[in-house]
C-alpha cells in the first residue's frame, strides 16, 4: 500500500478507529509476529505461509481485515507526534511482555 503522502487526510469511518489500547496491543502483536518470522527466516524457512498464517490469526484475534489494519496505520499516522507516542506505549508493551519471557540471570 502507498503512502497518501503528508498532505492527503485518511478518512476512515469514526467507527472504523480502533482503539488506541487496542491498537497497542494490536501493534505489539504485529511486532511479535514479524519477529518470529525473522526468526524463521534466518533458520531457513519459507516465511511466506507462515506470515499469512500467523497475520490471519491476529487478524481473527482483533476482528479485523488487514484493510482495516492498514487504515488504522495510515491514520495514526497522520499526526507523527502521536504516533511516536504511540509507539513508545507498543514498547513498553513488548518490555513487558519480554519480562515474562527472559528468564533473570542468577549470579
Amino acid at each position: 500500500m502507498t503512502d497518501p503522502g503528508p498532505d492527503v487526510q485518511v478518512k476512515i469511518p469514526t467507527d472504523s478507529i480502533i482503539p488506541e489500547q487496542q491498537m497497542i496491543l494490536l501493534l505489539a502483536d504485529a511486532h511479535t509476529i514479524e519477529a518470529a518470522l525473522v526468526i524463521a527466516r534466518n533458520r531457513g524457512s519459507n516465511t511466506r505461509e507462515l506470515g499469512n498464517f500467523y497475520y490471519a490469526g491476529l487478524f481473527g484475534k482483533y476482528r479485523i481485515s488487514r484493510q482495516r489494519y492498514q487504515q488504522n496505520l495510515e491514520y495514526y499516522r497522520e499526526d507523527p507526534d502521536a504516533f511516536i507516542k504511540l509507539y513508545e506505549k507498543v514498547n513498553r508493551e513488548l518490555v513487558e511482555r519480554e519480562k515474562n519471557f527472559v528468564k533473570p540471570v542468577s549470579d
